[in-house]
């Protein structure tokens, strides 16, 4: 990043002789390389962190396409600037998640340390009782009066009955509270878990989740279809209104978009201005669902800016395949893909 920074400004700086010029490495081919090499890291940073993968992805990716081959270095310099934000609060993030999820197994374990010494500590306080019980038992026998050995083995026996009896009540109370705390650490696993396949900023399922209904769909051999819907020029109004109009455009046409599916659909965040749809049933269902979203999704959207309200028109680029019964998942996104895509070309031509 930096060389290419150098390279342009001793290009402004000496222009030197046509051939020379010639030998020196393409501008062109080094902002290809940059924006490969952002979009290698948004891929490898949502492999070594799934639940933030998303969104680092999408960042870097953005930044990449951002840069054209006619790029100044100030862009590239601002470019530069943006990475090092966007890695610093992805990384930030990727710690705290961290911390949460080794919080959570030490207080499981913490639960399982003072469940096994309560019950080391019960188990030595009723021994106790009972070897003293059992040494007046014995002391029982050299007694020469039988009322008194009577009464006296009545009593102990009597103190016995009641030591077995509240070792077995602290015992199942112990149980019970163990078995409430590991609970009470089961239902936080999984709640985190479900996190984990969450879009944070909209709510619906992440690319994780989606991946995992889609393996699951297709292992069922249950006829669906998917659905991939492209937001059009998403990124002209996110440059108008900035990121946080963005975010809230996400987030309202998210909120629509899952009001057309029913519980039994999955409906997903792949990334960025994407979403995939999981659609049960025949083809004929992927089909009607295309054609609510298009209804009932796609038009105005109410924002609100610097304390006022903008009208924003939202238009999406929108592909359907079903399933055929033999091919791979990625295999079937790949064609629901090139529908949405065939769908956008259309749109941009002239009327």
């Amino acid at each position: 990043m930096i060389s290419i920074r150098k390279y342009l400004d001793s290009v402004a700086a000496h222009p030197g002789p046509t051939e020379v010029q010639q030998e020196e490495p393409d501008p062109g081919s080094a902002l290809a390389a940059y924006r490969a090499a952002l979009a290698a890291m948004g891929i490898h940073g949502q492999r070594a962190v799934p639940t933030l993968g998303a969104m680092i992805e999408t960042s870097l990716t953005g930044i990449g396409h951002n840069l054209t081959r006619s790029a100044s270095p100030e862009a590239i310099s601002d470019s530069r600037r943006l990475v090092e934000e966007q890695l610093s609060q992805w990384a930030d993030k990727a710690q705290q998640n961290q911390k949460e999820g080794e919080e959570t197994i030490r207080k499981l374990l913490q639960v399982v340390f003072e469940a096994t010494e309560s019950s080391g500590v019960r188990d030595e306080k009723f021994s106790r009782e009972i070897v003293t019980l059992s040494d007046r038992l014995r002391t029982v026998a050299g007694l020469e009066s039988l009322p008194l050995i009577r009464r006296s083995i009545t009593e102990n026996a009597s103190a016995l009955t009641d030591c077995v009896a509240r070792m077995a009540d602290e015992g199942r109370e112990s149980v019970r509270r163990l078995t409430s705390q590991i609970a009470e650490c089961q239902t936080r696993l999984l709640a985190s878990e479900r996190r984990a396949l969450l879009d944070s900023l909209t709510g619906l399922g992440n690319r994780r989740g989606f991946e995992q209904q889609l393996e699951t769909r297709i292992a069922s051999g249950q006829p669906f279809s998917l659905l991939v819907a492209d937001l059009n020029d998403f990124k002209i109004a996110n440059d108008r209104y900035g990121h946080l109009a963005g975010d809230e455009i996400l987030r309202q046409f998210a909120d629509e978009l899952k009001a057309q599916f029913l519980p039994q659909d999955t409906v997903t965040r792949w990334g960025g201005d994407e979403f995939v749809a999981i659609v049960a049933g025949s083809p004929q269902e992927g089909v009607d669902r295309l054609d609510r979203i298009r209804h009932w999704v796609l038009g105005d959207y109410k924002i609100a800016i610097d304390n006022l309200t903008t009208t924003i028109a939202v238009d999406a680029a929108l592909g359907v395949a079903a399933w055929n019964g033999t091919e791979s998942g990625q295999e079937l996104f790949s064609r629901a893909d090139r529908e949405m895509y065939r769908a956008k070309e259309q749109s941009r031509q002239p009327v």
